[in-house]
């Protein structure tokens, strides 16, 4: 870590950021392996009531990744493997075009299957089950042959949460409760808010602002109790910096906590921060090159427009949220960030991207 860094000048920087991009609020947890070095919230109102990185969030797609280490648990059980294929599992998937998507492929985004399925908002708009939709997803025709490409696919991650349910016989929201969130002390995390804390919790997220393709006057949208109870495994998280930041620890110290508890193999750890779509033959060159995923992980895409952050090798495994938040891992500098804000990733990108730069740049 550089000795001269300085927590309230970063404060101070990320303010300016934050300020300059009018954004209504951010949350910002930053550390290393040895703990968190920086928690600091701003807010557009001043508003300092709450302590720093409490404010709870609706972290979309940094679900992906969370759940993706309970699929990784269950492999490393011996419960589950890789080159297990879905049909195996799940009977609705043993049809022509499903048949060969195996665990691997839903973790790596090549399973062919959709992001998100043409009838989506009618799925949501009669407050569909995460079960209404893998059924749907079970019954479209795959984009292609899985193992051939890579796109990215929420729907993927529809199946896998399907799968980890059938396996462990539980809620997939009590799996990981069990799992991960008790262990590692992460209380304002929820798979979805129970509706027994529905009433206290809900009005204590962040209202998000709502791309154009969600009314704010419907009730299936980012803000809706619908989805803020569903626990999509796709991206129904809500947590926030602070509690995003145990699990980014847990990741760089390869599965155990800062106190030495283990957590998830550390052989299951690297397995998954490691890039494992360079070794899938049928991907195209292009792909393989441009395209990194670990399972559940992206790694650091630094000729693209949506890296994590400019300054950190593509060793650098982490997630962006659709609802303006990112989450990173970078073990060669060993150091982690998580920002959230509650403003569309299309225009949120930038300054996170500038705070992800700031905060590169102190190791």
């Amino acid at each position: 870590m550089n000795e001269h860094f300085d927590p309230e000048k970063i404060r101070q920087r990320i303010a300016g950021i934050c300020h300059d991009a009018r954004l209504p609020a951010a949350s910002v947890c930053y550390g290393s392996s040895k703990g968190p070095l920086l928690l600091y919230d701003w807010c557009s109102t001043n508003d300092t009531a709450l302590i720093p990185g409490s404010r709870r969030y609706l972290v979309a797609s940094i679900t992906k990744p969370v759940i993706s280490m309970l699929a990784m648990l269950l492999v490393s059980q011996g419960r589950l493997r890789l080159g297990d294929r879905v049909c195996g599992i799940l009977d609705s998937f043993c049809k022509p075009g499903l048949r060969g998507i195996t665990i691997r492929h839903l973790l790596t985004h090549t399973c062919g299957l959709p992001d998100m399925l043409p009838e989506n908002q009618q799925l949501r708009e009669r407050h569909a089950t995460v079960a209404d939709f893998v059924e749907a997803v079970s019954r479209a025709n795959p984009d292609f042959v899985a193992g051939t490409d890579c796109r990215y696919s929420s729907m993927g991650y529809a199946v896998l949460g399907h799968l980890i349910e059938h396996i462990a016989e539980d809620q997939l929201a009590t799996v990981l409760r069990k799992s991960l969130l008790e262990p590692l002390g992460m209380d304002s995390t929820w798979l979805g808010v129970p509706g027994s804390l529905a009433e206290t919790i809900l009005p204590t997220i962040e209202t998000c602002q709502l791309p154009i393709w969600q009314d704010s006057d419907c009730d299936w949208n980012w803000n809706s109790r619908y989805w803020r109870t569903l626990g999509a495994p796709w991206g129904g998280l809500i947590s926030t910096a602070e509690d995003l930041g145990r699990f980014a620890l847990l990741m760089l110290r390869l599965g155990r906590t800062i106190d030495g508890r283990p957590i998830i193999p550390a052989a299951a750890v690297r397995a998954s921060i490691r890039n494992q779509t360079t070794q899938m033959s049928l991907l195209p060159d292009s792909v393989r090159r441009s395209q990194q995923w670990g399972y559940g992980w992206r790694m650091n895409w630094n000729d693209h427009s949506a890296c994590f952050c400019e300054l950190l090798p593509e060793t650098t495994f982490g997630h962006w949220g659709a609802t303006g938040t990112v989450f990173w891992v970078c073990p060669e500098y060993d150091i982690w960030a998580v920002v959230l804000t509650a403003v569309p990733y299309e225009i949120s990108q930038a300054p996170i991207q500038k705070i992800s730069n700031l905060l590169a740049s102190t190791c």
